[in-house]
């Protein structure tokens, strides 16, 4: 499983998941009184339903710090590949020195991962516990490259 890449695929999306999780769970608990399940059930529900929003925010902190450590051109890199965000120039490399400077990326955002202790154990362990990231890994699966070609001949000059 390539666990830094489905981080970072989820990046865009991160915000808006703990958003609907934390009001999932307020929701849940505003109407605790038509769920007809046991009180032991309904409440260990609610208590994964928080938990999962806890690991959520942590982990859009971590990568929010992972971003802003990355340089001006890493994060054109970055949002381009993992957001779809063309960058203000376009890139003046050709597509071989694109894709090097992409993996090159690519290592350094492991390190940094790995610096903030997200290994693809703790990925295994503790976020594809979440739905979310159950999602985000079979679309990634799925997905493959098939809208990366298209956005990288549009915003290379040489290419």
């Amino acid at each position: 499983m390539d666990y830094a890449k489905i981080l970072l695929s989820a990046y865009p999306n991160l915000g808006a998941a703990v958003k609907a999780v934390k009001e999932n769970y307020l929701r849940r608990c505003y109407n605790s009184a038509y769920f007809s399940e046991s009180v032991a059930r309904f409440s260990q529900k609610v208590l994964n339903l928080f938990a999962e929003g806890e690991i959520l925010a942590d982990l859009k902190d971590k990568l929010d710090l992972l971003v802003s450590r990355l340089t001006d051109e890493e994060k054109d890199l970055f949002f381009f590949k993992y957001c779809g965000i063309m960058p203000k120039n376009k890139f003046d490399f050709s597509l071989r020195t694109y894709f090097r400077k992409q993996i090159k990326l690519q290592r350094k955002i492991e390190t940094f991962l790995g610096f903030l202790n997200i290994t693809e154990e703790v990925f295994k362990n503790k976020y594809m516990s979440t739905e979310f990231f159950r999602i985000m890994a079979a679309e990634y699966k799925s997905e493959g490259r098939k809208k990366q070609d298209a956005r990288v001949k549009c915003a290379l000059v040489n290419g």
